[in-house]
């Protein structure tokens, strides 16, 4: 049979490379079990329940994840977090409004605008290492954007982020709910957190009135799950999850949420404890947070910078030493952990990188921090207005049709609506030129507006 893609995939398990990328089962080594999968591949029968009106084990299990995260209802979701940041920010401003929002965002956030109709007021996060990180957002300028902006309908954060910085959630959802709005939290990165006290503390927890969080990211559970904790009274949100999760809703992606939460309930606090420990050993300082505006650095979030450019490395782990990173960013390469990781996968990792930078010559770094700029439509206007094709390198002053991203992290650095800068282009033409992977540009054309 011509199977491409089975087939490559068996291929690249056969290779038996170390992971340090989602999902979070670590290659099914996190979740003895489930190697049958297909076994458990069901639909809605009177046994199974029904994720859209859950009366059986299905309500059971979303009960119990919400008493074990701390939320007051929690939604199981089979989208991926991308369909939950689209319901919660629907909930939200469905009817168009204002958002404030920061721009270190995943790129589903624009999705959620153009389908909205909202207004992004944007808060451009804190830069870090030359613009090649960033970090968290100035409380200050969260507070002076919902003054500037009384109409706005809520405040939707990213914490942490994808090199696992976070900024102060808890001051933020005190001043988001001070002016009477709520929070939202793109967590989809954090849903280990709180489990350990060497961990950062959950989204949640913080006060975050609605939190989507990837549980497939750094848990043991199937890529595509995640759940949407709650912690207020939004009675369009169920409405908005049936628009945007299947009808068909995987029970093999279900039954790792709750099979997930089982493990983490029983064994998580040791299992991230001594996984922290272990990192504070072979890789000491990831647990500190930078910059002025973190107030938290995920300890399992290794973000290691390289002598050599950022995807030579990247490329030399994979084909050398048989080792796959979640991403680069301009200035190294970065690593998801998971439980099933152990002290020896570690000290792999750090031998293979100590090679790679002692034979690799030094390489550019390019810088893909966020840009915001002026905006002189929303994105839904941008998005379904007439639109044309151009040279990056002549786009300048014009206005952007279509998001551009750098993939990952998904952040976007050209949103629709917005006039196109010198800087941005550039950035992007850099980017471009390291060997990053970049959605929304085809053969160096991106989309304006006519």
């Amino acid at each position: 049979m011509n199977t491409p893609l089975y087939t490559a995939l068996l291929e690249l398990k056969a290779r038996n490379q170390l992971s340090f990328h989602m999902p979070g089962h670590f290659d099914g080594r996190a979740m003895p079990g489930f190697d049958r999968l297909l076994e458990i591949d069901t639909t809605e029968v009177p046994e199974s329940d029904n994720l859209f009106l859950p009366e059986g084990p299905i309500k059971e299990a979303q009960n119990l994840a919400a008493g074990f995260f701390g939320a007051r209802e929690t939604r199981f979701l089979v989208n991926g977090s991308s369909g939950g940041i689209l319901a919660m920010v629907g909930t939200a401003v469905g009817g168009g409004g204002k958002l404030i929002c920061d721009r270190c965002c995943h790129r589903s956030l624009i999705s959620a605008l153009i389908l909205t109709g909202a207004e992004p007021v944007w808060l451009r996060p804190e830069p870090l290492d030359g613009g090649r990180l960033w970090g968290g957002v100035d409380p200050a300028g969260l507070e002076r954007a919902i003054e500037e902006n009384p109409d706005a309908k809520g405040v939707y954060l990213t914490s942490p982020n994808y090199f696992g910085l976070s900024g102060d959630l808890k001051r933020a959802a005190e001043i988001a709910h001070g002016h009477g709005l709520p929070l939202l939290a793109d967590a989809a990165h954090g849903a280990h957190y709180g489990l350990s006290p060497l961990l950062p503390p959950s989204a949640v927890s913080c006060g975050a009135d609605l939190a989507v969080v990837s549980a497939h990211k750094t848990l043991p559970s199937v890529t595509q799950s995640a759940y949407l904790h709650i912690n207020g009274d939004f009675p369009l949100l169920d409405s908005m999850l049936k628009m945007y999760q299947t009808s068909s809703p995987s029970y093999i992606l279900m039954a790792s949420l709750d099979y997930a939460r089982a493990l983490m309930e029983r064994d998580g606090e040791r299992l991230w404890t001594d996984l922290a420990a272990a990192v504070a050993e072979i890789f000491p300082g990831q647990e500190k947070p930078l910059g002025r505006f973190v107030k938290y650095k995920d300890p399992c979030r290794l973000v290691l910078p390289t002598k050599a450019a950022p995807e030579a490395a990247a490329r030399e782990l994979r084909l050398r030493h048989g080792i796959s990173v979640e991403c680069t960013y301009g200035g190294g390469v970065v690593c998801i952990l998971n439980t099933a990781h152990s002290r020896d996968d570690l000290l792999r990792l750090k031998a293979a990188l100590d090679d790679v930078n002692a034979r690799l010559p030094e390489g550019k770094k390019p810088v893909c921090a966020p840009v915001t700029a002026e905006a002189v439509m929303t994105p839904r206007q941008a998005f379904f207005s007439k639109k044309e094709e151009m040279p990056l390198s002549e786009a300048a002053g014009r206005i952007c049709g279509s998001e551009v991203v750098i993939y990952p992290p998904g952040t976007p650095q050209l949103v629709p609506g917005e006039i196109i800068s010198a800087e941005a282009a550039e950035a992007l033409a850099e980017a471009a030129a390291s060997g990053a992977e970049i959605h929304g540009l085809r053969n160096g054309r991106v989309t304006v507006v006519l």
